[in-house]
């Protein structure tokens, strides 16, 4: 009966720690990459004002109603992803096909509105396939710190609830309400209570330096499946709507290693493993004005997409750390969280594109597109008729809220026709990080989920882009496209923590590490004209 007293006056407080959701995933699940046919990569994804391409369709509708026959057409992808940090290079290959749709023409014979196409098309928007490793040696601060600083915010984590209970076989503390890393650390002997007027605190077990790895695997990616109608008014003014559905998939697994100066195999390895499906669905609406034939301009606005999301996770630690307890019970062991699941809503961003494009003397285009997305706006929030206590996620979108920033994204885009069949591309695009520049800079403490500390926090993505395209006939097409990305990235085992709110003075230094992200990718695009 003490126990689930305890519980239940500590559940309230540590409930963000134990269950809440990760405003690092919040922006995995919003921040897309730069994925389409191979036309429009190869001219850097600026296709917002041009249409007649799937991909342009995809950022703006009305881009459907610039196609004067009716087309089926798919992408190949090769991709090469690299992450070095220090001497650690990771490379992930993969085959896939990104992109497939069709578009149907169909005329009216009606000088007001000739046309009236309808379109459906699946796209891959991001791709989450990707292995990540660090290593560091001599680190001054550890886990186990970060560990004890959880499990002692504000009067501490009363440690019965902690502890398996031989006399009861049904306690979880793991259902305890208590954050994850203090029921794993404290039955790992990784962390040690204490007790003073103010409530319970926690220390380390050492506080030695130690030797820090840190090892991620990721899968899955978002997919979305377009359907689109659009017309043309007088063949100046073209708009469209898409119902856009997605479907999401992500999995992570996690090792965090610290290896200790004492003995041969001192250390523990804290292992976490995450998936997490989801369904979600957003509309898009578009314009593109053309005042003359040289000239066009085009806005489309995309919904935010409101996913219902279903995830399952689970942690262990593995501790070896006889050199350094006292207790003679004490064994290596692995103390194991079982899997958990978790449901729950998740809005992402809206966003603003705004387009521009000139066809000059009908043998060359040049494009731009603007994007804009406030990724403040991105929240959590409980599914209907959930059991979930009120304002639930309240500490997570409030996170998001300090934490992320209005972003902007810029694609510009060239084509030349050498031949009516010949025609090569070029193409650039910047895509800003969604990061408050103070959170950036200094790190706070960021919100984690459950115990899955490590995270990165990404920086801006460069993307240099070329391709060719031949026509064989009036029907059938073959474009290719290369894609260079690079980014520069701060990958963190787990959150700084500052001894005060403005965030100027460390408590609990993380050391970062500099990761270097680089990836090659080949498309080629197969389309059929009737």
């Amino acid at each position: 009966m003490k126990k689930i007293t305890y519980i239940i006056l500590s559940l309230l407080f540590f409930v963000s720690y134990s269950y809440g959701q990760s405003e690092i995933e919040a922006n995995h699940f919003s921040r897309n990459d730069l994925y389409g046919t191979a036309r429009s990569i190869s001219m850097g994804g600026a296709f917002g004002a041009l249409g007649g391409d799937l991909t342009g369709v995809s950022i703006n509708p009305a881009g459907i109603a610039v196609y004067r026959s009716s087309e089926v057409a798919g992408t190949l992808v090769f991709s090469n992803e690299s992450f070095k940090s220090g001497n650690i290079t990771n490379n992930t290959n993969k085959f896939n096909m990104d992109n497939l749709g069709f578009v149907g023409y169909f005329p009216t014979r009606n000088e007001a509105m000739p046309v009236i196409n309808f379109g459906f098309s699946y796209n891959k928007v991001k791709s989450f396939e990707r292995k990540i490793g660090a290593y560091g040696a001599d680190r001054s601060t550890s886990l186990m710190d970060y560990m004890a600083d959880i499990s002692s915010r504000g009067s501490g984590v009363d440690p019965i609830t902690l502890e398996f209970d031989d006399n009861d076989k049904d306690y979880d503390p793991f259902q305890s309400g208590s954050p994850w890393l203090s029921v794993l650390g404290f039955n790992s002997y990784l962390i040690d209570d204490n007790q003073d007027a103010d409530g319970y605190y926690y220390t380390p077990l050492h506080n030695e330096k130690v030797d820090n790895t840190l090892n991620l695997t990721e899968r899955g990616s978002i997919n979305t499946y377009d359907f689109t109608v659009g017309t043309s008014i007088s063949n100046i003014l073209n708009i469209g709507a898409t119902l856009s559905l997605a479907d999401l998939y992500y999995n992570l697994n996690s090792q965090n290693s610290e290896d200790f100066m004492a003995g041969n195999s001192a250390g523990f390895d804290l292992r976490n493993s995450l998936t997490t499906e989801g369904n979600g669905v957003s509309v898009k609406l578009g314009l593109i004005y053309r005042p003359v034939n040289e000239f066009r301009v085009g806005v489309s606005y995309q919904s935010p997409t409101w996913y219902s999301i279903t995830e399952v996770y689970s942690a262990e630690i593995e501790d070896n750390v006889t050199d350094y307890v006292t207790d003679a019970n004490y064994k290596p062991s692995v103390t194991y969280s079982g899997n958990q699941r978790n449901d729950y809503n998740f809005k992402t961003p809206d966003k603003w594109t705004m387009s521009a494009a000139a066809v000059l003397v009908n043998s060359m285009i040049l494009s731009l597109d603007y994007e804009l997305m406030n990724y403040k706006n991105m929240k959590f929030s409980e599914p209907a008729g959930s059991n979930y206590p009120s304002n639930y996620f309240a500490p997570d979108n409030e996170y998001i809220t300090s934490d992320f920033k209005l972003t902007s994204t810029v694609r510009a885009g060239l084509e030349y026709r050498f031949t009516p069949q010949f025609s090569g591309r070029l193409g650039y695009a910047w895509m800003q990080n969604p990061y408050d520049e103070d959170f950036k800079s200094k790190q706070g403490d960021a919100m984690v989920a459950v115990s899955t500390t490590s995270y990165r926090l990404e920086g801006d993505a460069n993307y240099f882009t070329g391709g060719l395209g031949y026509r064989f006939n009036r029907n059938f097409y073959l474009d290719l496209a290369l894609v260079f990305k690079t980014q520069e990235d701060d990958l963190y085992s787990y959150p700084n923590v500052f001894k005060d709110e403005s965030r100027t003075e460390l408590f609990i230094d993380a050391e970062p590490y500099k990761l270097t992200n680089k990836s090659f990718r080949g498309l080629l695009t197969l389309g059929y004209r009737f």
